[in-house]
Protein backbone atom coordinates (compact mmCIF):
# COMPACT_ATOMS: atom_id res chain seq x y z
CA UNK A 1 0.00 0.00 0.00
CA UNK A 2 2.63 2.37 0.59
CA UNK A 3 4.12 1.79 -2.60
CA UNK A 4 1.24 2.17 -4.47
CA UNK A 5 0.75 5.11 -2.67
CA UNK A 6 4.46 6.60 -3.33
CA UNK A 7 4.05 6.18 -6.97
CA UNK A 8 0.47 7.62 -7.00
CA UNK A 9 1.82 10.83 -5.43
CA UNK A 10 4.58 10.66 -8.08
CA UNK A 11 2.81 10.81 -10.80
CA UNK A 12 -0.46 13.47 -9.55
CA UNK A 13 3.62 16.04 -9.08
CA UNK A 14 4.41 14.83 -12.99
CA UNK A 15 1.16 15.75 -13.77
CA UNK A 16 0.90 19.07 -11.87
CA UNK A 17 4.32 20.15 -13.40
CA UNK A 18 3.33 19.86 -16.48
CA UNK A 19 -0.15 21.33 -16.10
CA UNK A 20 1.76 24.40 -14.98
CA UNK A 21 4.33 24.53 -17.60
CA UNK A 22 1.23 24.94 -19.99
CA UNK A 23 -0.11 27.37 -18.09
CA UNK A 24 2.81 29.72 -17.13
CA UNK A 25 2.86 33.48 -17.63
CA UNK A 26 4.24 34.42 -21.43
CA UNK A 27 7.64 36.38 -20.42
CA UNK A 28 9.84 37.96 -22.39
CA UNK A 29 12.74 39.99 -22.04
CA UNK A 30 12.14 43.28 -21.12
CA UNK A 31 12.85 45.81 -23.29
CA UNK A 32 15.78 48.09 -22.19
CA UNK A 33 15.06 51.12 -24.23
CA UNK A 34 16.04 54.61 -22.84
CA UNK A 35 12.58 56.18 -21.58
CA UNK A 36 11.86 59.81 -20.79
CA UNK A 37 9.26 58.22 -18.44
CA UNK A 38 12.01 55.64 -16.23
CA UNK A 39 8.91 53.17 -17.42
CA UNK A 40 11.05 49.75 -17.59
CA UNK A 41 11.10 48.07 -14.67
CA UNK A 42 13.72 45.40 -13.53
CA UNK A 43 13.18 42.15 -14.96
CA UNK A 44 11.86 39.27 -12.57
CA UNK A 45 10.71 35.58 -13.62
CA UNK A 46 6.94 36.67 -13.96
CA UNK A 47 7.48 39.53 -16.04
CA UNK A 48 4.68 39.58 -18.51
CA UNK A 49 4.87 41.46 -22.00
CA UNK A 50 4.78 45.02 -22.04
CA UNK A 51 2.32 46.10 -23.98
CA UNK A 52 3.26 49.67 -24.34
CA UNK A 53 5.97 48.39 -26.99
CA UNK A 54 3.69 45.62 -28.41
CA UNK A 55 2.45 46.82 -32.27
CA UNK A 56 -1.56 46.60 -32.32
CA UNK A 57 -1.96 46.25 -36.20
CA UNK A 58 -3.75 43.61 -37.90
CA UNK A 59 -1.83 41.10 -39.24
CA UNK A 60 -4.44 40.73 -42.55
CA UNK A 61 -3.68 44.48 -43.77
CA UNK A 62 -2.10 44.08 -47.44
CA UNK A 63 -2.41 47.75 -49.51
CA UNK A 64 -1.76 45.82 -52.68
CA UNK A 65 1.65 47.31 -53.38
CA UNK A 66 0.89 50.53 -53.07
CA UNK A 67 3.45 53.43 -53.44
CA UNK A 68 3.57 55.29 -49.94
CA UNK A 69 5.26 58.96 -50.86
CA UNK A 70 7.54 59.94 -47.96
CA UNK A 71 9.04 63.28 -48.01
CA UNK A 72 12.15 64.31 -45.38
CA UNK A 73 14.96 66.44 -44.46
CA UNK A 74 18.19 65.31 -45.85
CA UNK A 75 19.99 66.66 -43.68
CA UNK A 76 23.55 66.04 -41.55
CA UNK A 77 22.30 63.41 -38.67
CA UNK A 78 18.83 62.79 -40.12
CA UNK A 79 20.07 61.34 -43.92
CA UNK A 80 20.25 58.16 -43.08
CA UNK A 81 16.95 57.72 -40.83
CA UNK A 82 15.03 56.71 -43.37
CA UNK A 83 17.19 55.68 -46.84
CA UNK A 84 19.39 52.50 -47.24
CA UNK A 85 20.51 50.67 -49.89
CA UNK A 86 21.89 48.18 -47.11
CA UNK A 87 24.56 45.98 -47.59
CA UNK A 88 27.45 44.38 -45.74
CA UNK A 89 29.77 47.66 -45.26
CA UNK A 90 26.80 49.69 -44.92
CA UNK A 91 27.53 49.30 -41.23
CA UNK A 92 24.34 48.29 -38.42
CA UNK A 93 22.68 51.71 -38.62
CA UNK A 94 22.67 51.15 -42.52
CA UNK A 95 21.24 47.43 -42.08
CA UNK A 96 18.71 48.13 -39.99
CA UNK A 97 17.35 50.81 -40.99
CA UNK A 98 17.41 48.55 -44.60
CA UNK A 99 15.72 45.56 -42.73
CA UNK A 100 13.24 47.87 -41.06
CA UNK A 101 11.93 49.09 -44.59
CA UNK A 102 11.93 45.89 -46.33
CA UNK A 103 9.83 44.65 -43.15
CA UNK A 104 7.50 47.30 -43.13
CA UNK A 105 6.71 46.81 -47.06
CA UNK A 106 6.40 43.00 -46.94
CA UNK A 107 4.04 43.18 -43.66
CA UNK A 108 1.99 46.12 -45.06
CA UNK A 109 2.27 45.41 -48.90
CA UNK A 110 3.38 48.87 -50.02
CA UNK A 111 6.49 50.54 -51.73
CA UNK A 112 8.31 52.86 -49.86
CA UNK A 113 9.16 55.53 -51.87
CA UNK A 114 11.39 58.27 -50.30
CA UNK A 115 11.77 61.65 -51.44
CA UNK A 116 15.07 63.56 -49.99
CA UNK A 117 14.53 67.49 -49.38
CA UNK A 118 18.14 68.63 -49.59
CA UNK A 119 16.99 72.18 -49.43
CA UNK A 120 16.07 72.25 -45.76
CA UNK A 121 13.10 73.44 -46.46
CA UNK A 122 10.16 70.60 -46.27
CA UNK A 123 7.66 72.92 -45.13
CA UNK A 124 7.69 74.84 -48.35
CA UNK A 125 7.41 71.61 -50.29
CA UNK A 126 4.94 70.33 -47.76
CA UNK A 127 2.18 73.86 -48.33
CA UNK A 128 2.59 74.15 -52.23
CA UNK A 129 1.98 70.28 -52.30
CA UNK A 130 -0.75 70.81 -50.01
CA UNK A 131 -1.98 74.22 -51.89
CA UNK A 132 -2.33 72.86 -55.59
CA UNK A 133 -4.12 69.79 -54.49
CA UNK A 134 -1.38 67.96 -56.03
CA UNK A 135 -1.69 64.94 -53.07
CA UNK A 136 2.35 63.96 -54.21
CA UNK A 137 3.20 63.35 -50.52
CA UNK A 138 1.75 61.04 -47.69
CA UNK A 139 4.33 60.94 -44.72
CA UNK A 140 6.37 63.98 -43.85
CA UNK A 141 9.85 64.21 -41.79
CA UNK A 142 11.19 67.26 -40.36
CA UNK A 143 12.77 69.30 -37.86
CA UNK A 144 10.58 69.77 -34.89
CA UNK A 145 11.42 73.33 -35.14
CA UNK A 146 10.38 73.79 -38.68
CA UNK A 147 7.37 71.59 -38.64
CA UNK A 148 5.78 73.04 -35.57
CA UNK A 149 4.04 76.33 -38.22
CA UNK A 150 3.16 73.93 -41.02
CA UNK A 151 1.35 72.27 -38.04
CA UNK A 152 -0.48 75.27 -36.93
CA UNK A 153 -1.09 76.05 -40.73
CA UNK A 154 -3.40 73.05 -40.94
CA UNK A 155 -0.50 71.24 -42.87
CA UNK A 156 -0.80 67.89 -40.89
CA UNK A 157 -3.25 65.72 -40.23
CA UNK A 158 -4.51 64.82 -36.90
CA UNK A 159 -2.75 61.38 -35.72
CA UNK A 160 -5.14 61.05 -33.11
CA UNK A 161 -7.80 61.04 -35.28
CA UNK A 162 -5.99 58.04 -37.57
CA UNK A 163 -7.41 54.42 -37.74
CA UNK A 164 -3.90 52.32 -36.92
CA UNK A 165 -1.35 55.02 -35.51
CA UNK A 166 -1.39 54.22 -31.71
CA UNK A 167 0.59 57.43 -30.19
CA UNK A 168 0.40 55.77 -26.41
CA UNK A 169 2.81 53.24 -27.85
CA UNK A 170 6.29 54.02 -26.00
CA UNK A 171 8.09 53.20 -29.52
CA UNK A 172 6.34 56.65 -29.66
CA UNK A 173 8.49 59.00 -27.09
CA UNK A 174 5.59 60.02 -24.84
CA UNK A 175 7.14 63.56 -23.34
CA UNK A 176 6.92 64.16 -27.43
CA UNK A 177 3.15 63.57 -27.74
CA UNK A 178 2.39 65.53 -24.62
CA UNK A 179 4.80 68.43 -25.92
CA UNK A 180 3.03 68.62 -29.54
CA UNK A 181 -0.51 67.63 -28.17
CA UNK A 182 -2.97 70.42 -28.00
CA UNK A 183 -6.58 71.38 -26.78
CA UNK A 184 -8.64 69.21 -24.87
CA UNK A 185 -9.42 67.11 -27.55
CA UNK A 186 -6.24 65.92 -27.65
CA UNK A 187 -5.18 66.96 -31.19
CA UNK A 188 -1.39 65.66 -32.16
CA UNK A 189 0.05 65.96 -35.84
CA UNK A 190 3.70 64.85 -35.31
CA UNK A 191 5.65 62.16 -33.47
CA UNK A 192 9.03 60.85 -32.91
CA UNK A 193 10.63 57.97 -31.54
CA UNK A 194 12.53 54.99 -32.34
CA UNK A 195 12.07 55.72 -36.21
CA UNK A 196 14.44 59.38 -35.49
CA UNK A 197 18.09 58.11 -34.69
CA UNK A 198 18.42 62.07 -34.36
CA UNK A 199 16.82 61.28 -30.88
CA UNK A 200 19.69 59.71 -29.65
CA UNK A 201 22.66 61.46 -32.11
CA UNK A 202 21.15 65.16 -31.11
CA UNK A 203 21.48 64.76 -27.16
CA UNK A 204 23.64 66.95 -24.96
CA UNK A 205 26.34 65.72 -22.88
CA UNK A 206 29.42 66.67 -20.87
CA UNK A 207 32.45 65.22 -21.98
CA UNK A 208 35.28 65.38 -20.15
CA UNK A 209 38.99 63.90 -19.91
CA UNK A 210 39.43 60.86 -17.54
CA UNK A 211 43.47 61.51 -17.38
CA UNK A 212 43.07 65.46 -16.74
CA UNK A 213 41.18 64.47 -14.05
CA UNK A 214 43.25 62.58 -12.45
CA UNK A 215 46.03 64.58 -13.25
CA UNK A 216 44.39 67.97 -11.51
CA UNK A 217 42.86 65.38 -8.34
CA UNK A 218 39.69 65.90 -8.86
CA UNK A 219 36.74 63.46 -8.44
CA UNK A 220 35.81 61.27 -11.45
CA UNK A 221 32.42 62.67 -12.55
CA UNK A 222 30.86 59.33 -12.90
CA UNK A 223 31.01 59.45 -9.12
CA UNK A 224 29.38 63.44 -8.71
CA UNK A 225 26.89 62.81 -11.34
CA UNK A 226 25.58 59.67 -9.06
CA UNK A 227 25.62 61.37 -5.70
CA UNK A 228 23.39 63.97 -7.20
CA UNK A 229 26.18 66.88 -7.06
CA UNK A 230 27.06 67.42 -10.92
CA UNK A 231 26.22 71.26 -10.78
CA UNK A 232 26.69 74.41 -12.34
CA UNK A 233 28.17 75.31 -9.29
CA UNK A 234 30.65 72.44 -8.89
CA UNK A 235 31.06 72.51 -12.75
CA UNK A 236 32.69 76.44 -12.40
CA UNK A 237 34.17 75.72 -8.65
CA UNK A 238 36.54 73.39 -10.77
CA UNK A 239 37.31 74.97 -13.84
CA UNK A 240 38.67 77.87 -12.34
CA UNK A 241 42.76 78.66 -11.95
CA UNK A 242 43.31 76.37 -15.15
CA UNK A 243 43.61 78.12 -17.92
CA UNK A 244 47.00 78.11 -19.58
CA UNK A 245 48.56 80.30 -22.13
CA UNK A 246 50.31 77.39 -23.77
CA UNK A 247 51.32 79.10 -27.50
CA UNK A 248 52.73 81.81 -25.30
CA UNK A 249 51.38 85.07 -27.07
CA UNK A 250 49.69 86.58 -24.27
CA UNK A 251 46.37 86.24 -25.47
CA UNK A 252 43.22 83.85 -24.40
CA UNK A 253 42.93 82.01 -27.88
CA UNK A 254 41.21 78.85 -29.15
CA UNK A 255 44.87 77.72 -29.13
CA UNK A 256 45.58 77.93 -25.30
CA UNK A 257 44.74 75.47 -23.01
CA UNK A 258 40.64 75.40 -21.04
CA UNK A 259 39.34 73.46 -18.33
CA UNK A 260 36.13 73.69 -20.35
CA UNK A 261 34.99 74.46 -24.34
CA UNK A 262 31.11 75.33 -25.48
CA UNK A 263 30.12 77.67 -27.64
CA UNK A 264 27.40 80.60 -27.47
CA UNK A 265 24.71 79.51 -30.20
CA UNK A 266 23.18 75.67 -30.02
CA UNK A 267 25.38 75.12 -26.77
CA UNK A 268 23.19 77.55 -24.81
CA UNK A 269 19.98 75.59 -25.32
CA UNK A 270 20.34 72.60 -23.06
CA UNK A 271 20.93 74.93 -19.73
CA UNK A 272 17.36 75.97 -19.25
CA UNK A 273 15.79 72.44 -19.80
CA UNK A 274 18.33 70.89 -17.56
CA UNK A 275 17.50 73.22 -14.91
CA UNK A 276 13.75 72.29 -15.43
CA UNK A 277 12.47 75.74 -16.05
CA UNK A 278 9.65 76.13 -18.91
CA UNK A 279 8.62 79.74 -20.30
CA UNK A 280 5.85 78.43 -22.48
CA UNK A 281 3.71 75.58 -20.51
CA UNK A 282 0.22 74.42 -20.97
CA UNK A 283 -2.88 75.52 -18.65
CA UNK A 284 -3.84 72.09 -16.73
CA UNK A 285 -7.69 72.31 -17.80
CA UNK A 286 -7.84 74.36 -20.97
CA UNK A 287 -4.50 72.85 -22.61
CA UNK A 288 -3.75 76.54 -24.32
CA UNK A 289 -0.48 77.83 -24.44
CA UNK A 290 0.57 80.14 -22.08
CA UNK A 291 3.15 82.31 -21.43
CA UNK A 292 5.02 81.50 -17.63
CA UNK A 293 6.09 84.38 -16.05
CA UNK A 294 6.41 82.48 -12.63
CA UNK A 295 9.25 81.19 -14.72
CA UNK A 296 11.32 84.46 -14.66
CA UNK A 297 12.81 84.50 -11.42
CA UNK A 298 14.67 81.23 -11.47
CA UNK A 299 15.60 81.75 -15.21
CA UNK A 300 17.48 85.07 -13.80
CA UNK A 301 18.80 82.90 -10.96
CA UNK A 302 20.31 80.35 -14.16
CA UNK A 303 21.61 83.40 -15.77
CA UNK A 304 23.64 83.80 -13.32
CA UNK A 305 25.29 80.67 -13.09
CA UNK A 306 26.08 80.09 -16.72
CA UNK A 307 27.42 83.91 -17.38
CA UNK A 308 29.91 82.74 -14.36
CA UNK A 309 30.71 79.39 -16.82
CA UNK A 310 30.62 81.75 -20.13
CA UNK A 311 33.04 84.57 -18.65
CA UNK A 312 35.52 82.34 -16.36
CA UNK A 313 39.42 82.80 -18.40
CA UNK A 314 39.29 78.83 -18.28
CA UNK A 315 36.40 78.69 -20.45
CA UNK A 316 36.47 79.29 -24.44
CA UNK A 317 33.54 80.06 -26.05
CA UNK A 318 33.25 79.44 -29.86
CA UNK A 319 30.91 82.69 -31.19
CA UNK A 320 27.88 82.04 -33.20
CA UNK A 321 26.48 79.41 -35.71
CA UNK A 322 29.57 79.43 -37.75
CA UNK A 323 31.42 77.44 -35.17
CA UNK A 324 28.46 76.46 -33.06
CA UNK A 325 25.80 74.50 -35.06
CA UNK A 326 24.81 70.98 -35.03
CA UNK A 327 27.83 69.01 -37.99
CA UNK A 328 29.99 71.30 -36.76
CA UNK A 329 33.30 69.87 -35.60
CA UNK A 330 35.01 72.94 -33.57
CA UNK A 331 34.04 72.34 -29.97
CA UNK A 332 34.80 68.67 -30.18
CA UNK A 333 37.77 69.14 -32.34
CA UNK A 334 39.51 71.32 -29.21
CA UNK A 335 38.64 68.50 -27.05
CA UNK A 336 40.07 65.74 -29.19
CA UNK A 337 43.50 67.86 -29.28
CA UNK A 338 43.68 68.05 -25.39
CA UNK A 339 43.33 72.01 -25.61
CA UNK A 340 39.95 71.33 -23.15
CA UNK A 341 39.30 68.95 -19.82
CA UNK A 342 35.25 69.00 -20.94
CA UNK A 343 33.12 70.11 -23.57
CA UNK A 344 29.80 70.28 -24.41
CA UNK A 345 28.35 68.39 -27.45
CA UNK A 346 25.80 66.16 -29.01
CA UNK A 347 25.92 62.67 -29.41
CA UNK A 348 26.56 63.09 -32.84
CA UNK A 349 29.80 64.66 -32.29
CA UNK A 350 30.95 61.59 -30.95
CA UNK A 351 29.98 60.31 -34.22
CA UNK A 352 31.86 62.17 -36.48
CA UNK A 353 34.41 62.52 -34.52
CA UNK A 354 35.41 59.26 -33.07
CA UNK A 355 38.86 58.53 -34.81
CA UNK A 356 40.04 61.65 -32.54
CA UNK A 357 38.28 61.10 -29.80
CA UNK A 358 38.56 57.54 -29.44
CA UNK A 359 42.11 58.06 -29.01
CA UNK A 360 41.50 59.95 -25.17
CA UNK A 361 40.32 58.13 -21.86
CA UNK A 362 37.17 59.95 -21.91
CA UNK A 363 33.78 59.93 -19.70
CA UNK A 364 30.90 61.39 -20.06
CA UNK A 365 27.90 62.98 -17.84
CA UNK A 366 24.73 64.44 -18.11
CA UNK A 367 24.12 68.61 -18.53
CA UNK A 368 24.66 69.70 -14.72
CA UNK A 369 21.69 70.29 -12.57
CA UNK A 370 20.92 74.26 -11.46
CA UNK A 371 21.81 72.77 -8.15
CA UNK A 372 21.72 69.75 -5.52
CA UNK A 373 18.14 70.41 -4.61
CA UNK A 374 16.88 69.60 -7.85
CA UNK A 375 15.78 66.02 -8.45
CA UNK A 376 16.72 64.64 -11.36
CA UNK A 377 18.96 65.29 -14.49
CA UNK A 378 17.00 66.62 -17.58
CA UNK A 379 18.63 66.15 -20.74
CA UNK A 380 17.82 68.13 -23.89
CA UNK A 381 17.58 67.17 -27.44
CA UNK A 382 18.03 69.88 -30.07
CA UNK A 383 15.22 71.12 -32.16
CA UNK A 384 16.19 69.79 -35.23
CA UNK A 385 15.31 66.26 -33.69
CA UNK A 386 12.85 64.59 -36.73
CA UNK A 387 8.85 64.62 -36.18
CA UNK A 388 6.97 62.31 -38.47
CA UNK A 389 3.33 62.88 -39.61
CA UNK A 390 1.02 62.54 -42.17
CA UNK A 391 0.50 65.27 -45.11
CA UNK A 392 -3.16 67.18 -44.61
CA UNK A 393 -3.44 66.67 -48.66
CA UNK A 394 -3.54 62.54 -48.16
CA UNK A 395 -6.78 61.39 -49.15
CA UNK A 396 -9.36 60.01 -47.17
CA UNK A 397 -9.16 56.58 -48.92
CA UNK A 398 -5.24 56.99 -48.47
CA UNK A 399 -5.05 57.68 -44.89
CA UNK A 400 -5.30 53.79 -43.24
CA UNK A 401 -2.63 52.96 -45.31
CA UNK A 402 -0.48 55.92 -44.24
CA UNK A 403 -1.15 55.77 -40.45
CA UNK A 404 -0.51 51.69 -40.86
CA UNK A 405 2.74 52.76 -42.45
CA UNK A 406 3.72 54.93 -39.98
CA UNK A 407 2.95 52.92 -37.19
CA UNK A 408 4.53 49.92 -38.82
CA UNK A 409 7.63 52.15 -38.61
CA UNK A 410 8.00 53.53 -35.39
CA UNK A 411 7.51 49.61 -34.00
CA UNK A 412 9.98 48.15 -36.39
CA UNK A 413 12.73 51.27 -35.59
CA UNK A 414 12.50 50.36 -32.37
CA UNK A 415 13.14 46.78 -32.86
CA UNK A 416 15.52 46.83 -35.58
CA UNK A 417 16.87 50.52 -35.59
CA UNK A 418 17.01 51.65 -32.08
CA UNK A 419 19.57 48.38 -30.76
CA UNK A 420 21.40 48.85 -33.63
CA UNK A 421 22.49 52.81 -32.71
CA UNK A 422 21.82 52.79 -29.30
CA UNK A 423 23.03 49.52 -28.10
CA UNK A 424 25.94 48.78 -31.16
CA UNK A 425 26.74 52.77 -31.86
CA UNK A 426 26.78 54.10 -29.08
CA UNK A 427 26.73 51.68 -26.41
CA UNK A 428 29.46 49.10 -27.52
CA UNK A 429 31.58 51.42 -29.64
CA UNK A 430 31.49 54.96 -28.18
CA UNK A 431 31.06 53.86 -24.02
CA UNK A 432 34.75 53.18 -22.76
CA UNK A 433 33.83 51.85 -19.60
CA UNK A 434 30.82 49.98 -17.68
CA UNK A 435 30.45 53.51 -15.86
CA UNK A 436 29.77 55.64 -18.96
CA UNK A 437 27.38 52.90 -19.91
CA UNK A 438 25.42 53.57 -16.83
CA UNK A 439 25.63 57.44 -16.90
CA UNK A 440 24.61 57.00 -21.23
CA UNK A 441 21.30 55.16 -19.65
CA UNK A 442 20.78 58.12 -16.83
CA UNK A 443 20.98 60.72 -19.73
CA UNK A 444 18.55 59.30 -21.84
CA UNK A 445 16.29 58.21 -19.22
CA UNK A 446 15.84 61.83 -18.19
CA UNK A 447 15.12 62.58 -21.50
CA UNK A 448 12.87 66.11 -21.45
CA UNK A 449 11.31 68.59 -23.90
CA UNK A 450 10.66 72.02 -23.62
CA UNK A 451 7.94 73.72 -25.66
CA UNK A 452 9.66 76.67 -26.10
CA UNK A 453 12.95 75.06 -27.18
CA UNK A 454 11.93 72.76 -29.49
CA UNK A 455 8.90 74.03 -30.81
CA UNK A 456 9.50 78.41 -30.37
CA UNK A 457 9.19 79.30 -33.51
CA UNK A 458 5.72 79.33 -34.05
CA UNK A 459 6.25 82.61 -32.54
CA UNK A 460 7.56 84.91 -35.17
CA UNK A 461 10.53 87.29 -34.02
CA UNK A 462 10.40 86.17 -30.40
CA UNK A 463 11.75 82.57 -30.49
CA UNK A 464 12.63 82.26 -26.45
CA UNK A 465 15.24 79.59 -27.41
CA UNK A 466 17.35 82.23 -29.56
CA UNK A 467 16.91 85.32 -27.88
CA UNK A 468 18.14 83.59 -24.94
CA UNK A 469 21.54 82.34 -26.11
CA UNK A 470 23.07 86.07 -26.03
CA UNK A 471 21.75 86.73 -23.05
CA UNK A 472 22.62 83.93 -20.75
CA UNK A 473 26.35 83.67 -22.77
CA UNK A 474 26.25 87.45 -21.97
CA UNK A 475 28.37 88.94 -19.45
CA UNK A 476 25.67 90.99 -17.71
CA UNK A 477 22.43 89.66 -16.20
CA UNK A 478 19.56 91.21 -18.33
CA UNK A 479 17.07 88.57 -18.15
CA UNK A 480 14.51 90.45 -16.02
CA UNK A 481 14.44 94.07 -18.22
CA UNK A 482 14.52 91.56 -20.97
CA UNK A 483 11.92 89.74 -20.31
CA UNK A 484 9.27 92.12 -19.47
CA UNK A 485 9.08 93.46 -23.00
CA UNK A 486 8.17 89.51 -23.63
CA UNK A 487 5.53 88.90 -21.46
CA UNK A 488 2.65 91.38 -23.40
CA UNK A 489 3.77 90.50 -27.33
CA UNK A 490 4.23 86.89 -26.41
CA UNK A 491 0.46 86.46 -24.85
CA UNK A 492 -0.56 88.14 -27.92
CA UNK A 493 0.98 85.36 -30.29
CA UNK A 494 0.25 82.57 -28.26
CA UNK A 495 -3.66 83.57 -27.96
CA UNK A 496 -3.53 83.80 -32.21
CA UNK A 497 -2.40 80.44 -31.99
CA UNK A 498 -4.09 78.99 -29.39
CA UNK A 499 -7.28 80.39 -31.63
CA UNK A 500 -6.09 78.65 -34.99
CA UNK A 501 -5.38 75.40 -32.69
CA UNK A 502 -8.78 75.09 -31.57
CA UNK A 503 -9.93 75.50 -35.25
CA UNK A 504 -7.82 72.43 -36.86
CA UNK A 505 -9.91 69.99 -37.76
CA UNK A 506 -13.37 71.97 -36.93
Amino acid sequence: MKKFLCMLLAVLMCLSTVAMAACGTITEEPDTSPSENNTNAPANEQETVNTDYVCDLPDDLDFGKEEVNFLFADRPGREDELVSEGGVNGGAISSAVYERNVTVEEQLGVTLNMIPNEDDNVANDLKMDFQSNAGEYDLVADGTYKAITPVIEGLYKDLNQTEYLDTSKHYWTQGYNDMVTFTTDNKQYLVTGSAAISIFRYMYLTIYNKEMFTEYKLPDLYETVRNGEWTLDYQFQIIQDMYMDTNGDSKNDEEDFHAFVTGDTISVDPYMVASDIHMIIKDQETRDLVYNTAGVEPLTELCDKVQLLYNSDSTYVYKSATYDDVGLSFIIEKFAAEKAMMATILFYNMETNYNEVGALSYGIAPMPKFSKEQKDYYSYVQDQVTGFGISAGVKQNRMDMCSAVLEAIGYHSHQLVRPAYYETTLSERYMQDPQSQEILDTIFNTLSFDFSSTCGNIVTGLVIRDQLRPLLSGTANKIVSTTKSWARSMERHLEKHNAKLAELGS
